[in-house]
């Protein structure tokens, strides 16, 4: 410790030895040649730690930066030591000397230490063919990209964060009327109004928005046309960038002008149709009221008097006087059956509300009404658990089962036990029931037929009836959103379908 504290203590002091021309036999030349040679190696060193800082400042990218600056403090610590040793031929300063080389060898070791650290990263840096490259690949694409942004069906301008605009394709150059030129650089409201949009919404990749507002675009004339766009965010190293995709709906606007005046129309008409429907609807009521009454009466005034004719004088004319009788007496019946069905059939849904119907319930009451005819034929009826409607008509939904119990009874065969199922099941809105019964079966081509009224497949002699039954049944079933089918197979049986739906609107009843 003695010596080190001498050593500092005598930094500068070179009275110990002589200097370095003193030193051996130095010729004019020799001597001066070592000095000029250490004085041009320190000046290289002193100019290349500059020429590196200069290089730092100027590249603000540069890793390595420590590494940078060691390496600057070691060129500038080996500089110094060729100065000391061009300085020892006059001042023999080896003291200094000694702790400058010193310094110079932990700059050094500190330096290899350093490059030791960064030499893994240093050999994962790509070259500069890998550099070359990625430019080349960089080129590729974005001559890919400027080539797909050209194909691109719609108009595409593409910004800044400051709505600049960078870049557009041939299809926003045709739409708006002005030249790449005229539009990159310049803001976007020249074409149209966007900055009200939030740039903050697109700085997620991926989000895109779609602008909804009634936004119109403006060509360089100065016309202006509805349009339609969206935006979506590009992170490029330049920093974001959005892209918004535009498109001309004029045609579209001009499209939901000519619905909106068509379905104005169509409106008016559906008025004028509803106020003609309830117009013949009147008209129809008027003609029920005809048949119950004036219809109904003489009929009435001509079947009491020909049943009349017939208790006095029966027997005493002669047999075909007495079968002309019986045959207006029979036509008689029938045309005030007809009338009274007729008068049903019209009357399907008027003055009626719909209201929650407990389907159970109707079917007791129609077995509890054709309790005779049920017990008469020996009938077996298996019905299951039936839905409670939420909505529907109970009269007319009445009438509709006690029409198809009585059909199914009424077409049975001889000798066989009449059986029927009734069954209910929910699909699409609806309910869909079924009668089932083991009678004559159907012909599939008569299948269709049965629903027009006054359509009959049997004579009267044979199986009674006005032929309007089934198509109450079907006005019945359309009363309630729904429609009906038969699926058969003669002498084997038929199974009636319907459908109720689930909710039903308030009636359009139609006319005869």
């Amino acid at each position: 410790m003695k010596q080190v504290a001498e050593f500092f203590r005598k930094l500068f002091d070179y009275s110990d030895w002589p200097p370095r021309w003193h030193c051996g036999k130095w010729s004019e030349f020799h001597g001066w040649l070592y000095i000029v040679s250490d004085l041009m190696v320190w000046s290289a060193y002193f100019a290349i730690p500059f020429i590196i800082i200069r290089y730092i400042s100027k590249k603000h990218d540069a890793r390595f930066i420590r590494l940078y600056f060691l390496f600057a403090g070691f060129i500038l610590a080996c500089g110094a030591t060729h100065f000391f040793d061009a300085v020892t031929f006059w001042y023999p300063v080896y003291r200094l000397n000694a702790l400058v080389r010193a310094i110079t060898g932990i700059l050094s070791w500190t330096t290899v230490i350093c490059i030791i650290r960064v030499l893994p990263l240093a050999n994962n840096l790509r070259t500069s063919a890998d550099l070359e490259a990625e430019v080349e690949q960089r080129k590729k694409a974005e001559e890919k990209f400027r080539n797909l942004l050209e194909l691109a069906p719609d108009s595409i301008v593409i910004m800044n964060e400051e709505w600049g605009i960078q870049l557009v394709n041939a299809q926003a150059v045709s739409l708006f009327g002005y030249t790449r030129s005229e539009m990159i650089g310049k803001r976007v409201r020249m074409l149209m109004p966007l900055d009200f949009v939030d740039v903050k919404l697109l700085q997620t990749p991926g989000n895109r928005i779609t602008v909804r507002e009634e936004l119109m675009g403006t060509r360089k004339d100065g016309t202006q046309f509805p349009v339609e766009i969206s935006l979506a965010p590009l992170v490029t190293e330049e920093g974001l960038l959005m892209a918004a995709v535009i498109r001309d709906i004029s045609e579209k606007k001009l499209m939901e002008k000519a619905i909106r005046e068509a379905n104005i129309t169509l409106e008016k008409k559906v008025q004028q149709r509803t106020a003609e429907l309830e117009r013949k609807n009147k008209e129809l009521e008027q003609f029920a009221y005809v048949a119950s009454h004036d219809l109904q009466e003489p009929l009435q005034t001509t079947s009491g008097f020909v049943q009349l004719l017939r208790k006095q004088y029966q027997g005493q004319l002669d047999e075909r006087a007495d079968q002309y009788i019986d045959y207006v007496v029979q036509a008689s019946g029938r045309m005030k059956t007809l009338i009274k069905d007729l008068l049903d059939y019209s009357r399907i849904g008027r003055g009626n509300q719909s209201h929650q119907v407990d389907c159970n319930a109707i079917i007791k009451e129609v077995l509890a009404d054709l309790h005779t005819m049920i017990a008469d034929n020996d009938v077996l009826i298996n019905a299951g658990q039936l839905p409670v409607l939420s909505s529907a008509y109970p009269t007319e939904l009445k009438s509709l089962f006690q029409n198809l119990v009585i059909n199914s009874i009424k077409f049975r065969k001889p000798g066989i036990r009449p059986v029927l199922h009734i069954e209910a099941f929910q699909t699409n809105g609806y309910w869909q029931f079924s009668v089932h019964d083991n009678g004559i079966g159907i012909e599939e081509q008569y299948q269709d037929k049965i629903f027009i009224i006054f359509q009959r497949l049997h004579t009267r002699s044979k199986y009674e009836g006005s032929g309007i039954g089934l198509a109450h049944c079907k006005k019945i079933a359309e009363l309630h959103g729904g429609k009906i089918w038969v699926q058969s197979e003669p002498g084997v049986g038929s199974t009636f379908y319907f459908t109720i739906a689930e909710v039903v609107s308030d009636p359009v009843v139609k006319s005869l």
